[in-house]
């Protein structure tokens, strides 16, 4: 028992930068509004821009988080196993809940479907329309169909072919072609590292969990991540202002800015002390359970947002909506998620 506990408490930071991802999903589905300059609502608008520009790092983390947990996953048991089980806990979830998304969508009349098909329900899965922010779900598919490959480098010889890899990608996939675009010159994508950013945070969060770096190399990420959000949101907030509507320019998770911020904030949790915490098994697995939450948190916080919204006659636009908002509609999905987690009949709905 005792070094189960320890094996789990090895694992405690990813625990929480699991939370804390999934809370920033959370803040940034609260302040869209952000997607949406008005003149008129200037001063939300552009506090709804701060907090983009802070908790960006959400998606790439949880990626990261990916690489970390996963691609040594042939040590624990072979690939047959290995997708068995990410069925289970990814895509039957997924088709269910998006299912679901359609025809409640469609009775609440958020969806309009002029002939009603197999067709049709298709389309609507593969373009994410019964719910955008679940272009995730064909995110995290694809990381896993490709783990198979990249997972026989997670051996220790492989580490600088990997790091090649990752440079490689930052150098000419994130910083080239934001530069380019600053100089409106096209970015000719043959010349770029041929995989995607999902497979690039997924990588460096393996890299980034295997490395001990001293505390001026850390020093020297967040310092590029303090300087890459002021200047993302310095960017943004002049040419939309500009142009009358949101320029979305630095809005790619393949970006430099979205690099080192998620890079950052792996880093800083990971390198936190919870010397205190990991004495008390009670404490873990309360964290663990939290955690376990996550999945389920984000397929049906969307839900939540709307009934908020509805019930209580909420302006999106309010200052109230965009920061308790947050928390009340993460603590409302977690505990429905928590609830339906201890029904035996529902629990493999919200993994």
């Amino acid at each position: 028992m005792k070094r189960e506990c320890e094996a789990k408490n090895r694992l405690l930071y990813v625990d929480i930068l699991n939370i804390l991802a999934c809370i920033a999903v959370v803040a940034l589905h609260q302040n869209k509004v952000v997607h949406y300059f008005e003149a008129n609502h200037s001063s939300e608008w552009s506090a709804s821009l701060i907090v983009e520009c802070l908790f960006f790092w959400a998606v790439p983390v949880l990626l990261m988080i990916t690489g970390t947990t996963l691609m040594q996953y042939r040590e624990r048991y072979d690939t047959k196993t290995f997708f068995k089980k990410r069925f289970i806990k990814i895509v039957i979830p997924f088709i269910f809940w998006a299912i679901f998304m359609i025809v409640w969508k469609y009775n609440t009349g958020l969806l309009s479907i002029s002939k009603i098909s197999i067709k049709t329900i298709l389309t609507i899965l593969f373009t994410n329309g019964e719910e955008t922010i679940y272009y995730f779900m064909f995110v995290i598919i694809g990381v896993y169909l490709t783990l198979p490959v990249i997972s026989v480098l997670s051996e220790e010889k492989y580490r600088k072919v990997l790091w090649y890899a990752v440079i490689t990608f930052f150098i000419f996939n994130s910083v080239l072609p934001t530069i380019l675009d600053f100089c409106q010159i096209p970015c000719n994508t043959y010349m770029m590292i041929q995989f995607t950013w999902p497979i690039f945070y997924c990588l460096l969060g393996f890299l980034l969990s295997h490395e001990n770096f001293d505390k001026n190399t850390r020093i020297l990420v967040y310092v590029a991540a303090i300087i890459s959000i002021i200047f993302r949101y310095i960017v943004t907030y002049v040419l939309s202002t500009k142009e009358g509507k949101t320029d979305r320019i630095l809005f790619q998770y393949s970006q430099f800015h979205a690099v080192f911020l998620a890079s950052a904030v792996f880093l800083f949790i990971k390198n936190l002390k919870f010397d205190k915490i990991q004495k008390s098994e009670k404490i873990c697995n309360i964290i663990s359970k939290i955690a376990s939450c996550t999945f389920g948190i984000y397929l049906i916080h969307m839900i939540i947002n709307y009934y908020e919204l509805k019930i209580f006659n909420i302006n999106i636009w309010s200052w109230q909506w965009r920061t308790f908002g947050i928390i009340s509609t993460y603590a409302i999905s977690l505990v429905i998620v928590y609830i339906i987690k201890k029904i035996p009949i529902l629990k493999r709905l919200v993994p």
